[in-house]
């Protein structure tokens, strides 16, 4: 098996991954019982839309999407089946927050947990957001998630939580907790 890469998404190379896109956000959504944007019952209606907004974000480079592949001959265009996980960052579009960025998602394929795949994800897109001056990254998580506790092996602080913040599938709600990770090193600024 090809060692596992993390690729930022370019709309030559991956804009056709864009069903796949849905498709693991959809299993995460059904599957994993993940908060998403979207409740279920899931259509590409709802889905295909929404992924095309966050291309056209990350072509205007006000997003950036990183990609879980298996590494790849230069040139050469994975298929769907490639497709490991992917993870997002919304970097800040106001002038007084130039320097924040936050991630919107990981996502990693079922058939590929705990193989260090959101950890890669999650390292690829603090470097993505170091090189464009996002040094404080946002996140927030589900209370009581795996993601949840992810994000603190990754180092992330705690801010707090926030109970009843996410509607859920029937008519409930879930706490989420938020979190905060500043890039650079104590003492600078």
């Amino acid at each position: 098996m090809a060692p596992l890469m993390s690729y930022v998404f370019s709309q030559e190379q991956h804009g056709h991954l864009t069903p796949w896109f849905a498709a693991l956000h959809a299993s995460c959504i059904t599957q994993d019982h993940m908060i998403g944007p979207f409740l279920p019952p899931l259509t590409n209606d709802k889905l295909l839309p929404w992924w095309k907004g966050r291309i056209a974000e990350a072509n205007r480079g006000t997003r950036v999407i990183v990609l879980l592949l298996p590494e790849m001959a230069a040139g050469a265009k994975p298929t769907g089946n490639d497709l490991r996980g992917l993870a997002m960052l919304k970097l800040s579009e106001t002038e007084t927050g130039s320097f924040r960025g936050r991630i919107d998602s990981v996502l990693v394929n079922q058939k590929f947990r705990r193989q260090g795949g959101a950890k890669q994800l999650v390292n690829a897109l603090e470097y993505e957001a170091a090189k464009r001056g996002r040094t404080l990254l946002l996140v927030d998580t589900e209370t009581g998630s795996v993601a949840e506790a992810a994000f603190r092996k990754f180092k992330y602080v705690e801010i707090g939580k926030v109970p009843g913040f996410s509607r859920v599938h029937p008519n409930g709600k879930k706490d989420e907790t938020f979190f905060y990770k500043d890039l650079l090193p104590s003492g600078t600024a």
